[in-house]
C-alpha cells in the first residue's frame, strides 16, 4: 500500500508493547510580563480565541472537520480543515504558560495533532507510536507547558501526506514579553496544493512516495493563491514576519524585493545577532522570521523562486509573487529596533551518532524509505540521557533531498551560514550535514524525513532521551 498503513500498524504495535511513559516536561514558569506589556495581535491568519480568564493559560477548542475552498474562480475545492479555516486557527500565548486544546475529530478516519518545533512531554507530542489517533466524532485533550519563544505550527501525524495536502496545519506564536517589539506582527503560511482543472484535489501518486515527494501546481499564501495574498502599510513601518513551509515536499527559494529585511529569528527563536541576506532556503516544516523595513513608498513583494522546466526540457527560474504589500508615501522614519541579549546554548559534544538516509525495496518489490537501513523500525535507532549533547552526523545515500526533523529538540547546523537553533536541517542529495544536537528534553520521540510521502513509506524512526532521574 503506498500510504505505508503496514507500517504505520507495526510501528504502532511496537509502541504499545514498549511504551513507557516520560516525565512531563520541566516545569517553565510564566514570564513575568510587565504590567503595561500586552500580547500582540497577529495579522494575516485568525486567532483562537482564549476561553480562559487566567492570564497564565490559554484554553482553545479546536476541530477538524471537512469544508470548502475556492483557488479558482468558479470550482470550489473539499478541503479538511481545523475550525473551517485554511491554515487552521492561530494558538497565540506567552512563554510559561499553560495550553489545553480540546481537540474534536470531525472526520471519517483518525487523526492526531502534533506541535511542530514545541519542546513539550512526548505524551502530548500528537505521536501515534504513543498517543492512541483519536477516532471519527470522538475528542481528545492536549495539555502542556510552553518552554520556548518562536514562531511553530501544528499539523497531523497520521495519513499526513492526504491530511496536511487537504488543509490540516495551523500556526503558533509564542512570545516573551522582553521580545523586541515592532509596529506589526505578520505570520505568512507558505504551502502549495496540487489541483485538477476542475478544483478537486489531484489523487495520490505512485512517483510521490518513490521520488522527491508530492509537488504542488499552485501555490498559497495564508490558504490562498498566492497572487491574492496583499496588505497595505505606510512608508517607515518595522513589521516582524513570521513564515513557515507547511508544504508536503517544496523547498522555497524566497526574497523580498521593494523593503528592506534582516533574518531575525530560526525555528527555536531569536537570533543572537540578526543577519542580511537576499534569499532564503526555507524546506518543509522550517520557520524564518524577517524583520521588514518598508524604507520607500511603492510595492514590497515576497517573491517565490521556482524551478520550472519548458516544453525543450530546459529548466529556468521563474519569479512568482507570494504576498504583496503596498506601501504609502509617508514621512515617516523608520526606527530602529533594540536588540535584547540573546544566548544559545554552547555544549561541547558528548555523543557521536550518525544516521544514513536510503531508498529500498521491500519483500514485495514496493519501494521504502529507510533510516540505518530499517523502515518504520520499531526499536529505538539510539537511547540518549537528558542533557547529553549529540554530534549527529546525516548522510544521504541518494540522489534526493530531505529535510530531517528530530521531535522535542533542537539543534544547531555547523555551517556558519545557517546560524540559529533548528528542529528541521536540509540534507542535499548525496550530500552530508552534521548538526549539534541538544537534547533535553525526555521521552520517546520520533526522527523523520519531513518529506511527508518519504516519512509515510520508511524513513520514520525513533530515538529515546532518558531523564535525569531515572535508575542507571
Amino acid at each position: 500500500m503506498l500510504r505505508g498503513s503496514r507500517f504505520l500498524l507495526i510501528a504502532l504495535s511496537a509502541a504499545i508493547l514498549a511504551c513507557t511513559h516520560a516525565p512531563d516536561e520541566p516545569e517553565t514558569a510564566a514570564a513575568p510580563a510587565p504590567a503595561a506589556w500586552t500580547m500582540p495581535e497577529v495579522q494575516g491568519v485568525e486567532a483562537l480565541v482564549d476561553e480562559n480568564p487566567d492570564p497564565n493559560v490559554v484554553e482553545v477548542s479546536i476541530a477538524a472537520s471537512r469544508t470548502k475552498a475556492e483557488f479558482k474562480a468558479g470550482s470550489p475545492t473539499t478541503v479538511w480543515a481545523f475550525n473551517g479555516l485554511l491554515p487552521g486557527p492561530l494558538l497565540k500565548a506567552k512563554v510559561g504558560d499553560e495550553v489545553v486544546v480540546h481537540f474534536k475529530n470531525d472526520l471519517l478516519e483518525p487523526t492526531t495533532i502534533h506541535w511542530h518545533g514545541l519542546r513539550i512531554s512526548d505524551q502530548m507530542d500528537g505521536s501515534p507510536r504513543i498517543q492512541n489517533p483519536v477516532k471519527p466524532g470522538e475528542e481528545f485533550t492536549y495539555r502542556f507547558k510552553l518552554p520556548d519563544a518562536g514562531s511553530f505550527w501544528y499539523h497531523p501525524h497520521v495519513n499526513a501526506p492526504v491530511q496536511v495536502e487537504k488543509g490540516l496545519y495551523g500556526p503558533i506564536a509564542v512570545f516573551d514579553p522582553k521580545d523586541p517589539v515592532y509596529d506589526t506582527e505578520r505570520f505568512v503560511v507558505l504551502d502549495d496544493i496540487r489541483l485538477e482543472t476542475s478544483g478537486a484535489i489531484s489523487p495520490e501518486s505512485g512517483m510521490d512516495y518513490s521520488m522527491g515527494g508530492r509537488f504542488g501546481n499552485t501555490l498559497l499564501t495564508n490558504g490562498r493563491p498566492a497572487k491574492e495574498a496583499t496588505a497595505s502599510v505606510e512608508q517607515g513601518t518595522v513589521e516582524r514576519w513570521r513564515i513557515v513551509n507547511t508544504a508536503n515536499a517544496r523547498t522555497m527559494q524566497i526574497g523580498l524585493v521593494g523593503a528592506s529585511f534582516r533574518v531575525i529569528a530560526t525555528d527555536g527563536g531569536l537570533l543572537p545577532e540578526p543577519y542580511t541576506t537576499d534569499r532564503i532556503t526555507i524546506t518543509v516544516g522550517q520557520r524564518y522570521d524577517l524583520e521588514v523595513t518598508y524604507d520607500q513608498p511603492g510595492t514590497a513583494t515576497l517573491t517565490n523562486y521556482v524551478l520550472s522546466q519548458d516544453s525543450a526540457g530546459k529548466v529556468k527560474e521563474v519569479s512568482i509573487p507570494s504576498f504583496v504589500v503596498d506601501v504609502a508615501a509617508s514621512a515617516r522614519v523608520p526606527r530602529t529596533i533594540a536588540w535584547p541579549e540573546v544566548h544559545l546554548p554552547s555544549r561541547e559534544p558528548d555523543v557521536n551518532a550518525t544516521i544514513r538516509l536510503n531508498l529500498q525495496q521491500d519483500a514485495e518489490g514496493n519501494p521504502e524509505w529507510t533510516l540505518n537501513g530499517k523502515a518504520m523500525a520499531p526499536d529505538p535507532l539510539f537511547t540518549w540521557s537528558q542533557g547529553s549533547t549529540v554530534l549527529l552526523t546525516l548522510v544521504n545515500k541518494v540522489n534526493t533531498e530531505h529535510p530531517f526533523h528530530l521531535h522535542g529538540q533542537f539543534f544547531e547546523i555547523l555551517d556558519a551560514s545557517q546560524p540559529g537553533l533548528k528542529d528541521v536541517v536540509l540534507v542535499p542529495p548525496k550530500g552530508t550535514v552534521i548538526v549539534r544536537a541538544y537534547v533535553d528534553n525526555p521521552g520517546r520521540w520520533m526522527a523523520h524525513c519531513h518529506i511527508l510521502e518519504h516519512a509515510e513509506i520508511g524513513m520514520m524512526g525513533e530515538f529515546v532521551v532518558t531523564p535525569k532521574t531515572s535508575a542507571p
